[in-house]
C-alpha cells in the first residue's frame, strides 16, 4: 500500500478527539487525545542524529500531504435565507462539524456577536465602528477551519511516514508528560525526543509556556529530555522570537498540504439522524470538489463581469479548488475589512481548537502588485489551464486587501486581449484627434480604461518631474534654450522586450517591462495661453530642448511607468497581454481552452466594472493641455516674467509584443525558483524566492472527473470475454492439430 493511500485511509477511519484543556492539571473526566496510528518499518531505526533535533538532520525537499476536511463539500454555497438559519438552530446536526446546519449556526453566532458590538458602539461611539464580514468571505474561512484538526493529524502521520518513525522503533503519538501537563504529537521516550508538530506558521503561547517549564526542569540532568518544534512551513517571525526566548529549537520538515473533499456530509455510525443527498442545504457544492461550474457567476449578464472564483475561467470551463480563487475571493476589499477578516480567522481557528493556525499560510501580500506570471496549457480529460499570479510579500502584520479587484482586472483584460484583434489595443490622447481616442469595443472594457488613464497620468508625471520647485526641474528649466523655452513632443508607451521561458506547454513571464518613446511634433490646437506648440521657436533650440528632455526627464518617466504605484494597473494588464498572446499563437496550431474565444470580438462578459467613458478621459486631458498642470513665474532682476511652455501628448500602444525567450539551461540556472514557486502555488500560497505566488486551475469537466483515474480494463466483463476468445481459439486449434497428428501415427507398435 502506498504512503498516500495509508495516510488517506487512516484519516477517514480515525475519529479525532479534542485537544487538552487550558493550563492546569487535567481532571479525571478529561479525555486524552486519541493517538494517530503509526506504521512499522522494516530494517534498523532511523539514526537519531539525522532526525529533527539531531546534529545532522536530513529532512529532504518539500513534499505533499493530504488531509480530510469534513466541510469541504460545502464550499461555494450561497448565503442562506433567514428561515434556513432558523431551521438549522433546531436541528441536532448543528453540533456536527461538516454539516450545513453547523455552518449556519456558526454564521448566526458570528452575526449576533457583531450585532452586540455594534449596539455597544452606538451607545459609546469611541474607536473604530464594527463592521460585519459578508457571507462570501466569512464562509470560505469557516470551511477551511473545519479541517484544522485533520490537517494537524495528517502532518503528524506525514512526518512519521517520511522520517520512518515506526511504532516498532519506539515512536508513539500523543505522548503524555504529566509533569508538564502536555501531550506531544510524536515522541520516543527511550531517545528522550518529544516533537510538537505545527502544520502552520503559528504556535500556542500557552503550550509554549508549559514546554519552557518542562525544558528548564530537564536542564542539568545526565540525559535531559528535549522538546523540538517541527513546522511544515517556515514559522512566523513572532513564533521564531517566542521559541528563541523559551530556548526551544525548531526545524522545518517542508510539506505542502492538499485537502481531500469527502464528497458529502459526515456519516453518523449510529444513524442518529438521516442525511439527504445535499444534507438539507441549497444547491451548490458537492462531490465534484467545489469550484465554479459552467454557467457560474459569469453567466449573470453582460455587465456582471467575472467573479474572483472565475479567474482565467472560460465560459465552458470549471474552476478547480486552488489557492488563487480561495485566497483572492476571501481577501478584504479595504484595510478595514481586511482587519475584520483577520479577526474572523482568529475566532474560527480558536473554535477549532487550533488558535495557532490563525497565522495562515498567506501571510502578508501586496495585492496592488499582483500580476499573471505563469500559464500552462493542460489536459485532464479535456483542455484546461493552470496559472499563477505573483505579488510582493508584505510583513505579516500588514493588512492584505484589494485581491479581488486586482485579480479581476488581470483576468478580464486577459479575455479582452483574446477576444479583440491586436489592432484594437492602442489609445490616443491628442487634442488634434478627438475622434481617434480608442476602438469602440475596447473603450467598453477596463483594459481600455487603464490604457487611457495611464496616458493621462503620464502627462501628470511629466509635470511633476519638470516642476521648477523640484531640484531636477529647476535644472531642466535653466538648461532650456530659445526665447519661449518651448518643448512640444509626442510621448507614448509601448511594450518593452518581455523575457519569457516557453517550454512548449508552459509560459513563465519573467519580466515584462514597458518603454516610453518620444518625438518632437507641433500641435495645431491652442494650448496654454493660446499658443499652438513651438512653431515660432528656432529649430536649433527645439532640437536642443528635445535632447535635454530625452536625457533628463524621459528616463524618469519610464522608470515611473515601470515602478510607480499609479501605473500598477497598466503593468498588470500588460502581463496578461503577454500571456494571452501566447495562447493566441498556440491556438493556431492546436485546440486550447481558449480557442473558441480568440478573435470573436465578444467582450460582453468582460465589460468594464467601473462607470467611465473614453470622452470623459479625453476631456480631462484637454483641460490639462489647455490650462497646464502648473503655472510658475520667475521674476528676474530686471522685472521680466519668463514662461516655459510644455506640450505633451501621445498614447499607449500594445498592438505588438517583443519577446526574449530563454533557453532551458539559462532558465534552470538563473530562475530555478520560479518553476518550484509556480507549481507549488496550485495547492497553497507559495513563497519560494521571496515573492508570494497564488495558483489556480481550470478544467473542461468537473474537478473529480478531470483527475479521476481511468477505469482499469480488468474491471469490465468484456475484457475477460475478449481475452478468452483468442485463448479458446488457440486451445481448439492446438487440440485439432494434436488429434490429427495422433490419428496419423501408423498402426502397430514398434517391436
Amino acid at each position: 500500500m502506498s504512503v498516500r493511500r495509508r495516510v488517506r485511509t487512516s484519516l477517514v477511519a480515525v475519529t479525532l478527539a479534542a485537544l487538552c484543556g487550558p493550563l492546569g492539571l487535567a481532571g479525571p473526566g478529561v479525555a486524552a487525545p486519541k493517538p494517530v496510528p503509526l506504521p512499522s518499518f522494516e530494517g534498523p531505526a532511523t539514526d537519531p542524529e539525522t532526525l529533527p533535533g539531531g546534529s545532522r538532520p536530513a529532512l529532504g525537499p518539500k513534499q505533499t500531504y493530504e488531509f480530510l476536511n469534513p466541510a469541504e463539500w460545502l464550499r461555494g454555497r450561497a448565503q442562506p435565507k433567514a428561515h434556513e438559519v432558523a431551521a438549522a438552530m433546531l436541528d441536532q446536526r448543528a453540533d456536527v462539524s461538516g454539516t450545513w446546519q453547523h455552518a449556519l449556526k456558526g454564521w448566526q453566532d458570528y452575526q449576533r456577536d457583531k450585532a452586540k458590538k455594534l449596539n455597544k458602539y452606538r451607545e459609546n461611539p469611541v474607536g473604530r465602528r464594527p463592521i460585519v464580514a459578508p457571507w462570501s468571505k466569512w464562509f470560505p474561512r469557516y470551511v477551511s477551519n473545519q479541517g484544522n484538526d485533520y490537517q494537524g493529524k495528517a502532518y503528524v502521520q506525514h512526518v512519521a511516514e517520511r522520517l520512518k518513525l515506526g511504532a516498532n522503533h519506539g515512536w508513539q503519538t500523543e505522548v503524555n508528560v504529566p509533569e508538564a501537563n502536555r501531550y506531544y504529537d510524536l515522541a520516543n521516550e527511550e531517545l528522550g525526543l518529544y516533537y510538537e508538530l505545527k502544520s502552520g506558521k503559528g504556535i500556542s503561547e500557552k503550550e509554549l509556556a508549559r514546554d519552557k517549564a518542562f525544558v528548564e526542569a530537564e536542564r542539568g540532568k545526565a540525559n535531559p529530555r528535549r522538546v523540538v518544534y517541527v513546522f511544515a512551513v517556515p514559522p512566523s517571525g513572532q513564533s521564531k522570537r517566542l521559541l528563541a526566548e523559551a530556548g526551544i529549537d525548531y526545524v522545518v520538515v517542508p510539506a505542502q498540504k492538499k485537502v481531500i473533499n469527502p464528497g458529502g456530509p459526515p456519516h453518523d455510525p449510529n444513524d442518529q439522524f438521516t442525511t439527504g443527498p445535499d444534507d438539507g442545504g441549497p444547491d451548490g457544492g458537492g462531490p465534484d470538489g467545489g469550484g465554479t461550474p459552467k454557467g457560474g457567476p459569469q453567466a449573470g449578464g453582460p455587465q456582471g463581469g467575472a467573479s474572483a472564483d472565475d479567474t482565467l475561467r472560460a465560459p465552458d470551463q470549471y474552476q478547480a479548488p486552488a489557492a488563487a480563487p480561495a485566497e483572492i475571493a476571501g481577501s478584504g476589499d479595504t484595510p478595514q475589512e481586511a482587519a475584520e477578516l483577520r479577526e474572523v480567522d482568529r475566532r474560527l481557528a480558536a473554535e477549532s481548537g487550533h488558535p495557532e493556525l490563525a497565522e495562515d499560510d498567506l501571510g502578508g501580500v501586496d495585492f496592488s502588485t499582483l500580476e499573471l506570471r505563469y500559464v500552462s496549457d493542460t489536459y485532464h480529460n479535456g483542455s484546461g489551464v493552470q496559472y499563477a499570479f505573483k505579488a510582493d510579500a508584505l510583513p505579516a502584520d500588514e493588512e492584505s486587501f484589494g485581491g479581488r479587484r486586482a485579480a479581476r482586472l488581470a483576468s478580464d483584460s486577459f479575455f479582452v486581449w483574446l477576444e479583440l484583434p491586436p489592432s484594437a489595443f492602442t489609445v490616443n490622447l491628442n487634442p488634434d484627434e478627438p475622434n481617434r481616442i480608442i476602438d469602440e469595443k475596447f473603450g467598453r472594457t477596463d483594459a481600455g480604461r487603464v490604457l487611457l488613464e495611464a496616458d493621462l497620468t503620464m502627462k501628470k508625471s511629466v509635470a511633476k518631474f519638470i516642476h521648477p520647485d523640484k531640484p531636477g526641474g529647476q535644472k531642466f528649466w535653466d538648461s532650456l534654450r530659445g526665447d519661449t523655452k518651448c518643448v512640444s513632443m509626442r510621448q507614448w508607451i509601448v511594450p518593452g522586450t518581455a523575457t519569457v521561458r516557453d517550454n512548449g506547454d508552459e509560459l513563465y513571464i519573467l519580466d515584462a517591462p514597458l518603454q516610453v518613446k518620444m518625438e518632437s511634433e507641433v500641435i495645431k490646437t491652442p494650448g496654454v495661453d493660446g499658443h499652438t506648440g513651438c512653431g515660432e521657436q528656432d529649430e536649433a533650440s527645439t532640437r536642443h530642448n528635445e535632447t535635454l528632455y530625452r536625457t533628463t526627464i524621459l528616463p524618469q518617466v519610464q522608470n515611473a511607468v515601470n515602478t510607480a504605484p499609479e501605473y500598477a494597473d497598466l503593468r498588470r494588464v500588460y502581463a496578461s497581454r503577454v500571456a494571452a498572446e501566447w495562447f493566441r499563437q498556440r491556438s493556431t496550431t492546436k485546440d486550447t481552452a481558449y480557442s473558441d474565444l480568440i478573435g470573436k470580438g465578444d467582450i460582453s462578459r468582460w465589460a468594464s466594472q467601473e462607470k467611465w467613458t473614453p470622452r470623459e478621459v479625453f476631456d480631462r486631458y484637454v483641460q490639462s493641455y489647455k490650462n497646464g498642470e502648473f503655472k510658475v513665474k520667475r521674476t528676474t532682476t530686471k522685472g521680466n516674467v519668463i514662461y516655459t511652455n510644455t506640450y505633451v501628448y501621445g498614447g499607449v500602444d500594445f498592438t505588438r509584443i517583443n519577446q526574449n525567450r530563454l533557453s532551458a539551461a539559462t532558465f534552470t540556472k538563473e530562475h530555478r525558483a520560479w518553476r518550484v514557486a509556480a507549481h507549488n502555488a496550485l495547492d497553497a500560497p507559495s513563497t519560494e524566492g521571496g515573492d508570494m505566488w497564488l495558483g489556480g486551475q481550470t478544467t473542461a469537466v468537473p474537478y473529480a472527473e478531470a483527475f479521476s483515474s481511468p477505469e482499469p480494463a480488468t474491471s469490465k466483463p468484456l475484457f475477460y470475454v475478449l481475452g478468452a476468445v483468442p485463448l479458446a481459439a488457440w486451445l481448439v486449434t492446438g487440440g485439432v492439430v494434436w488429434w490429427r497428428r495422433r490419428t496419423d501415427v501408423p498402426t502397430g507398435a514398434a517391436q
